[in-house]
């Protein structure tokens, strides 16, 4: 009887959360169309006629164009979590299975985690040989800089990135075993087009600028501009509009991949960002001050 229920249980989650992104995709449709076209008027009166509806949303629309498949490091899979578990401790909120873009040469990079843990980041340069050839930082936390929710880690202005060059940074944690639990993403830094600039100028609200980055494909901005949103109902509501948006994404390559390890890999990314979505998790939202980082010699895994 027991059995029967968690069934039932499971199978109405699974309902609800499929449903739900197909009225993602529909609302996102409408949107691109009206923003496209620049029906303004139509908009706001489907928006305040409550027409268009979603029970996470703050408009985001997250569009990324001419995706390039990251390097080989990072493309291959990994552990579910550490040895002995079966959930993986941490998320990072970026592209995983694409290069993501940023025009920020100090982007933010954030991750979610279930518990405070001892924590490394770690970003990388590639050189024209597409190996690593160059360490921009490593940074150690202490389990008592951490929290439980969302992780924001600020490149140093002393640090800044260069455009053109592309980029790995990842977060790790150690397991039990001493071994080490590591997400990894890479992004390309990019000149910011004048006409994005121009749009962001004219963007009569932080909410607006985070939605028209995330149009743009520039993630990073986009998911920094949500956190900067004063009321915190917003930004969570935005945030995990933008998690659910790179969900869709990831849902549109795995229906396209072939090879069997890619695919376990790209749904076991699905499934973290979805864990968050569902239970809406990013309420704890802790910027990690990077003065207190204690440099460290590890080497990227």
């Amino acid at each position: 009887m027991l059995s029967n229920v968690k069934y039932t249980i499971n199978t109405t989650i699974f309902i609800t959360i499929e449903l739900q992104y197909t009225a993602t995709i529909m609302m996102r449709t409408i949107y691109s169309i009206l923003v496209k076209s620049i029906n303004y008027r139509l908009l706001s009166v489907l928006l305040f006629g409550g027409l268009i509806f979603s029970p996470t949303i703050a408009f985001a629309s997250y569009t990324p164009q001419k995706r390039k498949p990251p390097k080989e490091s990072t493309r291959a899979g990994g552990s579910r979590g550490c040895p002995g578990e079966h959930k993986e401790p941490l998320t990072v909120l970026a592209p995983h299975i694409f290069v993501g873009k940023t025009a920020s040469l100090h982007p933010t990079l954030a991750w979610f985690a279930y518990k405070p843990e001892e924590t490394e980041v770690h970003i990388y340069e590639f050189g024209i040989d597409n190996k690593i050839n160059r360490t921009i930082e490593i940074a150690r936390f202490k389990k008592s800089q951490t929290k439980k929710g969302t992780n924001i880690f600020k490149l140093s202005q002393d640090k800044a990135l260069k455009p053109g060059k592309q980029y790995l940074w990842q977060v790790s944690i150690p397991c039990a075993d001493g071994s080490f639990f590591t997400q990894k993403a890479e992004f390309v830094v990019i000149n910011k087009p004048r006409a994005l600039e121009k749009q962001i100028v004219n963007a009569k609200n932080i909410s607006q600028k985070a939605d028209t980055y995330a149009r743009n494909g520039l993630w990073y901005e986009a998911l920094e501009e949500a956190f900067n949103i004063s009321d915190k109902r917003k930004s969570q509501n935005f945030c995990l509009n933008l998690i659910n948006d790179l969900i869709l994404v990831k849902k549109n390559q795995l229906d396209k991949e072939q090879e069997e390890t890619r695919k376990r890999y790209i749904q076991q990314r699905i499934s973290s960002l979805r864990a968050i979505v569902i239970k809406k998790k990013l309420k704890l939202t802790v910027v990690i001050n990077q003065s207190k980082a204690i440099p460290t010699k590890k080497k990227v895994a």
